[in-house]
């Protein structure tokens, strides 16, 4: 799982150090940086494992306001595979010419080099740790994003999988599609690919759609299932089917609607408990922004409930952003951490503080203002 980040001279960042945990919930006042966590790690993520260019994913625009230092840091420790890993990447920027380059990037395995740039050559090394190849590098991009995979360099091959398994997920669900040409790995920032997400998981894991089901059932009344209708040759709509309750006619009729005709909060829990069932499994780190939005007390309370069970048994990680009384509630005392500022400056975290003797549950003392 990820165990730390830095980051410093980014937006609202200034030696800034976050340490996540297996579970946790982020809050605090609108600007103090909590949704920008989720941006840094979806950029590190494209800038490694895509490899998206320099000047694309940190662009001069992302250093600090107040600042008129030139370089930005960024280091993140992931813990699996057998060890630690550390990555750290220094970007310098030209706010005249608005470019941004790689000045230096390193990754370590448990303390030992697995790829190091300098800012004109990278070197690469084995598993074993003994030098490999030196490669001219330009700074436009990560190196370590294009080293193919190898038998000897299977290490940076799995950090970069690993990576590849953060989600960052603020569900839209205004623009979820209703039809899917083709499979998708993994889902999109909204979920706008939701349809197409799925078709890959039916395929990928099928054992999973039963329990998903079963508990999609649980929270929408009347719900049997989902469908992929043909809809031509390669495209497929997605469905969700009910069956009516009669209770003077019989058992009730089936039908189904696309998403487009169901409720925003319909939308809203289907993807939910699919992320829930799909998506929390070892060696991932999900980061979702406001999961409550468009959704009733009741129908949250029991994806929360599974959700927790769900990340320590499978050993995932997830990072939740909510001011919802039913999370502050339940996972703030074990699971919470505030972010702060004072007077536009730089972010600080700190975990969250409580006692029986304030009379107050966490939500009403967070809603009072008095979790100082």
């Amino acid at each position: 799982m990820i165990k730390r980040l830095y980051v410093d001279n980014y937006m609202c960042f200034v030696n800034f150090e976050y340490q996540p945990a297996r579970l946790q919930l982020l809050f605090g006042e609108n600007g103090t940086g909590k949704s920008a966590v989720f941006d840094v790690l979806a950029r590190l993520r494209d800038f490694l494992v895509w490899g998206k260019p320099t000047g694309e994913v940190f662009p001069p625009g992302t250093l600090t306001a107040w600042q008129t230092r030139p370089e930005q840091t960024f280091e993140l420790e992931v813990e699996g595979n057998g060890g630690v890993y550390s990555h750290r990447l220094v970007i310098e920027h030209n706010r005249v010419l608005n470019t941004s380059q790689v000045r230096q990037e390193q990754l370590r395995f448990e303390g030992n080099l697995l790829y190091d740039f300098d800012g004109q050559n990278a070197h690469l090394f084995n598993d074993d740790f003994s030098k490999g190849p030196v490669f001219p590098q330009d700074g436009s991009r990560s190196g370590a994003a294009f080293v193919p995979e190898r038998a000897d360099h299977r290490l940076l091959s799995w950090f970069r999988h690993r990576l590849g398994m953060i989600y960052v997920i603020a569900i839209d669900p205004l623009r979820m599609d209703v039809a899917s040409f083709g499979e998708r790995a993994a889902p999109d920032p909204g979920l706008a690919n939701f349809a197409s997400w799925y078709r890959h998981l039916t395929q990928d894991s099928p054992e999973r759609m039963g329990p998903l089901f079963d508990s999609l059932r649980q929270v929408i009344d009347g719900f049997t299932g989902l469908r992929l209708g043909a809809a031509g040759e390669t495209a497929r709509v997605l469905r969700v089917c009910f069956k009516h309750r009669d209770e003077q006619d019989g058992p009730g009729q089936e039908f189904s609607l696309t998403l487009d005709q169901i409720s925003t909060g319909h939308r809203c829990l289907i993807a939910l408990f699919t992320i829930l069932h799909c998506a929390v499994r070892p060696d991932m780190t999900l980061c979702i922004d406001e999961p409550d939005n468009f959704i009733a007390l009741r129908e949250m309370q029991p994806w929360l409930t599974e959700l927790c069970d769900r990340v320590e048994e499978e050993r995932s990680q997830c990072l939740l952003i909510s001011h919802h009384p039913e999370f502050i509630d339940l996972l703030a005392l074990k699971h919470g951490i505030r972010f702060a500022r004072t007077g536009q400056g730089p972010v600080r975290v700190k975990p969250f503080e409580w006692s029986q003797a304030d009379g107050l549950r966490p939500s009403e003392l967070v809603a009072r203002g008095w979790e100082e």
